[in-house]
């Protein structure tokens, strides 16, 4: 039963993180930020409590740093600019390594690893 579950959400989480890149590359991320916004801190949100719960190790570190910057992007704390979608669209690809579905990118950890510092940054 449980790896039906975890199986459900992993597929529904690669879904929305695909949505998130084509959303993040676009233009869409320009004329409706505030809806992408929402969007990604509600993936993350929901990636941070049930991934651990089901089992899947290795997101929270990530999406703990995601969901604080976008916490405070809806909240008004902080303003929406090209780096943070830069990095966001960085550590999307090592969300989506870390439920066992690599895509096609090469990931590089040091990569990853200065994405999350500078998100940090940002809440700290």
């Amino acid at each position: 039963m449980i790896e039906k579950i975890k199986e459900g959400f992993i597929s529904e989480t690669l879904d929305e993180l695909n949505s998130l890149e084509v959303d993040l590359s676009t233009e869409v991320i320009a004329n409706e930020s505030d809806i992408v916004i929402e969007k990604v801190f509600t993936a993350v949100h929901k990636i941070k409590g049930t991934a651990p719960m089901l089992g899947i190790d290795g997101l929270n570190m990530i999406a703990h740093s995601m969901e604080q910057v976008y916490g405070a992007l809806r909240d008004g704390n902080i303003s929406l600019t090209h780096e943070i979608v830069f990095n966001t669209i960085k550590l999307i690809p090592a969300l989506k390594a870390e439920l066992s579905i690599n895509s096609v990118n090469n990931l590089d950890s040091e990569d990853v690893s200065k994405s999350i510092r500078y998100f940090d940054s940002l809440i700290s």
